[in-house]
């Protein structure tokens, strides 16, 4: 038998990663006061107008009971001048807006390109694949369980 003290299981590397990507993040975007769900909401929007509702569809993943909706940083990025919203709500960037993003996009890709350098390319094709099909095979087994 595994001892999991010497062999972590993989639900373990799982929150390992993430709480590291998570504290990188944080580090990388505190020079501009921005949490990392802002930081996502800006990238989500910094290539087309976006409605909110669909906004919060995409980020999907990152929403709770705590965080329904990403309506707070949509009104953040409003509030810096960095995005505006029309009547029915669409939310597009600014030019500030757009300076914004591609300033901190190139400090995103430098972190990305760093998190896995040690990883060859097909090696990081296949794990993203691998974490994907577990993904998407939860998701059949918790609608199979409903």
């Amino acid at each position: 038998m595994e001892d999991v003290r010497t062999q972590r299981p993989f639900g373990y590397w799982l929150k390992h990663i993430d709480g590291a990507i998570e504290s990188a993040m944080a580090r990388l975007f505190a020079a501009d006061d921005l949490p990392r769900r802002g930081w996502q909401v800006l990238n989500t929007v910094s290539s087309e107008p976006v409605s909110l509702s669909r906004i919060d569809e995409i980020m999907t993943a990152f929403r709770s009971a705590d965080e329904p909706s990403m309506r707070p940083y949509v009104d953040d990025l409003v509030r810096r001048g960095w995005a505006g919203t029309d009547a029915d709500g669409t939310v597009a960037l600014t030019g500030e807006g757009r300076a914004a993003h591609r300033r901190i996009a190139e400090r995103v890709g430098v972190l990305r390109t760093q998190v896995t350098e040690c990883l060859s390319p097909e090696e990081f094709r296949t794990l993203t694949s691998l974490l994907q099909r577990v993904g998407e095979h939860l998701d059949t087994l918790a609608a199979e369980a409903a």
